[in-house]
């Protein structure tokens, strides 16, 4: 069952990587709340794909992947993830984020919360 939940993930990140919203319904519970690291929520699927859609008119996801998976009890899994996109603009975006996935009884995720950082990593002190 973990496994599989990795897996659902993973099609989650491969899916805006493709610009293909097609297998939402496999992953996402019909009454999914969804939080961005930025603030902006969205509840139920067709306001994700609304945000997917709108979000890939005008940017290009070139990379986006999971790091590692820790599940934490029988319902909830934490996903350390690499994002980078770059703008039609032509600006370059990145970001290391965590996600808090709950799942619901039917193995789909119900809740999905963002974290990130989207600044690159520096070392001031290195010498």
């Amino acid at each position: 069952m973990l496994r599989q939940r990795e897996e659902k993930i993973n099609v989650w990140f491969e899916m805006w990587v493709g610009d293909d919203i097609t297998p939402m319904a496999a992953i996402f519970a019909d009454d999914v709340e969804y939080t961005e690291c930025w603030g902006y929520q969205y509840f139920g699927k067709d306001e994700i794909k609304e945000w997917f859609d709108d979000w890939h008119k005008n940017n290009v996801m070139e990379a986006f992947y999971a790091k590692d998976f820790l599940h934490m009890d029988d319902n909830k899994t934490v996903v350390r993830f690499k994002m980078e996109a770059l703008t039609k603009a032509g600006t370059q975006r990145w970001m290391d984020g965590v996600y808090i996935v709950e799942w619901d009884d039917d193995d789909k995720i119900k809740s999905l919360e963002e974290y990130g950082e989207g600044s690159r990593k520096t070392r001031p002190y290195e010498k």
